[in-house]
């Protein structure tokens, strides 16, 4: 479906019809992967192993240890400030950031990182599911007020992917997708390089180290050679210096998106 939508020139009712159609059929594939997957592979907690009950991703008492984010936030990216009084937290005081907003779920610390992993490197990406059900139960209405036009994942390079099997934010992206009525566009943004592991670096290095590090897919340059703006919603997993998100959102302005909003699970932080 996707390629009729640069191939033919169809009015916003006719995209909008289709794109219900398209997430219909992924909704249907979900509720039969949901009801009988749990049957064949039962599923056991990701914080304390232990085996779950029909329909659940994580132990309830565990459930209630994650740090939930709640306000006050930074206005821009959205971590934890001191403050209500304080409009930005320090890092995007330091290193100024070109997206419009960020909203994310839980605090990323030693509470958070053992779900992240799992979700991440241990193929249990069932646990979309669990984190779609939370970002509806929390963060649902800050999202339709964002206005995005579509929903992108933060790609991860081919290498990775052979190796993983899948990219754990286009898992997120699909499902807030389906749930905002929206088109999903999986690869609207390229890993080009494979890049050294972040963690090394200082916030600075980190952006340098990404710096041409995606490229946009320029099949959707039709998609964007329209009169009226356009913006996204882009998904990742976690969010620490904001430097793999900065350098997503600058490669998707210099090609013509209007804005760029941001998500993530988990969010490190403020240095402050």
């Amino acid at each position: 479906m996707k390629k009729l939508f640069f191939r033919f020139d169809f009015s916003p009712k006719i995209k909008k019809f289709l794109t219900t159609l398209h997430n219909t059929q992924e909704r249907a594939i979900l509720w039969i992967t949901r009801q009988f997957l749990p049957f064949l592979f039962p599923r056991h907690c990701p914080l304390c192993d232990k085996l779950l009950p029909y329909g659940s991703f994580i132990h309830e008492e565990c459930h209630r240890e994650l740090p939930l984010i709640h306000s006050p936030v930074c206005m821009r990216c959205g971590k934890p400030v001191s403050s209500h009084t304080q409009e930005y937290c320090y890092d995007c005081r330091a290193f100024p950031k070109s997206f419009q907003r960020g909203l994310s779920l839980f605090l990323y610390n030693k509470k958070t990182r053992p779900i992240m992993s799992a979700f991440k490197y241990q193929n249990r990406r069932g646990l979309a599911d669990f984190f779609c059900q939370e970002l509806c139960r929390y963060r649902l209405s800050q999202l339709r007020d964002l206005g995005a036009d579509a929903v992108i994942p933060v790609p991860i390079h081919k290498n990775k992917y052979k190796k993983r099997g899948y990219n754990q934010a286009a898992l997120l992206s699909s499902r807030l997708a389906l749930t905002l009525n929206l088109p999903h566009y999986p690869d609207m943004l390229i890993r080009s390089v494979d890049t050294l592991p972040q963690k090394q670096f200082n916030p600075q290095a980190r952006l340098n180290n990404l710096k041409k590090a995606f490229c946009f897919n320029s099949h959707y340059d039709k998609l964007l050679s329209q009169s009226t703006p356009f913006s996204v919603l882009l998904v990742d997993d976690i969010y620490t210096s904001g430097a793999t998100m900065e350098a997503c959102t600058r490669i998707l302005l210099e090609a013509g998106i209007s804005e760029v909003y941001i998500l993530s699970i988990c969010i490190g932080i403020a240095r402050d």
